[in-house]
């Protein structure tokens, strides 16, 4: 079987269907937001349902079971912020970079595709006949910052938007609440003008317990840090967005933050995900982003207003993080 395109658009169930089922079911509209695709080919049988939440949340839910081992490879381009929870047997995950991953049952993963890459994943003999279920709530970096009211996203999902791996992922264990909430969105059983309500409140919920859940691990492992400390690296990353055009070297940061160099370095990382210049070079580039986006400002405009002297290197910094160049954005 050749892999499958998908773009993150309205139309990924119906080629899903035609393309890996043969157009053996088709896509279902459970309500104007809710779709769905059933599973009921030879060897395969169960249900994917997509529904688009009014908060902005992209809720996907499935449940399969299969007789032998079996593989699906997707052609898929740059994505939203991905959580995914698993309950079951997972299938091995390859991207086309060598890169390996296992969504393994009792395990929740935040990850983005950065830009079009192909996935290849292998459901093996270690999950015959036991149902696969899973969650995925997909969600802009910008829509997550407004519902949790902070700039400052966990580290888990800061490593993530930050890495520059075309597929980068964060693998966490699963807690008690995300199989309660499994049980519940597989087996939502809400009709009419209810079930949209309900779909609402059990996206942000799975959301809530995920963002809860990241924020724990992060505090552990900030644990070494003080309070003292904390505050102190906050203003250094202030101070890093406040002059991204111009940023500080890092002794002159460290002197006005109030830490020495080492603590700096160490704690910047185990705080915010990844080193000094690595989180400015993508947070220029992020803003890049935007200013292309508004159409204002030229390449080599936006380029020096993010603090690139040379415009080529901003172009392949650009293209690195984005899949696509700086004069291409739309």
């Amino acid at each position: 079987m050749g892999a499958v395109t998908l773009d993150g658009s309205d139309a990924d169930l119906d080629r899903f269907a035609d393309r890996v089922l043969n157009g053996a079911t088709a896509v279902e509209a459970l309500s104007p937001v809710e779709r769905q695709m059933r599973w009921d080919i030879e060897d395969r049988a169960g249900f994917t349902r997509s529904t688009a939440l009014r908060s902005g949340i992209g809720l996907t839910v499935t449940k399969l079971r299969w007789e032998r081992p079996w593989s699906l490879a997707l052609d898929h381009g740059a994505s939203r912020l991905k959580f995914v929870v698993v309950r079951g047997p997972g299938p091995r995950l390859t991207t086309s970079a060598g890169e390996l991953h296992r969504l393994d049952g009792g395990t929740f993963h935040v990850s983005q595709i950065k830009r079009p890459v192909r996935l290849r994943f292998d459901f093996d003999d270690r999950a015959v006949d036991r149902d696969h279920e899973q969650l995925s709530l997909e969600i802009d970096r910008a829509r997550l910052s407004e519902l949790l009211g902070t700039k400052v996203l966990p580290a888990a999902v800061e490593r993530v938007l930050a890495s520059p791996r075309a597929y980068p992922s964060d693998a966490q264990p699963v807690v008690p609440a995300l199989f309660q909430l499994i049980d519940e969105l597989v087996h939502c059983d809400a009709r009419g003008a209810s079930r949209q309500l309900y779909l609402e409140a059990k996206g942000l919920e799975l959301l809530a317990v995920m963002v809860d859940r990241l924020e724990e691990s992060e505090r552990a492992a900030s644990s070494v840090l003080s309070t003292h400390d904390v505050d102190r690296l906050e203003r250094a990353r202030q101070i890093v967005l406040a002059r991204m055009d111009d940023p500080p070297r890092l002794p002159d940061l460290a002197r006005l933050a109030g830490l020495n160099e080492a603590k700096l370095k160490a704690g910047f990382r185990a705080l915010f995900g990844d080193t000094v210049y690595g989180y400015l070079r993508d947070r220029r580039l992020d803003e890049a982003h935007r200013l292309l986006r508004q159409r204002r400002y030229s390449v080599s405009e936006v380029a020096a207003r993010v603090g690139y002297a040379n415009p080529s290197k901003f172009a392949a910094a650009f293209r690195e993080r984005f899949g696509v160049p700086p004069s291409q954005v739309t």
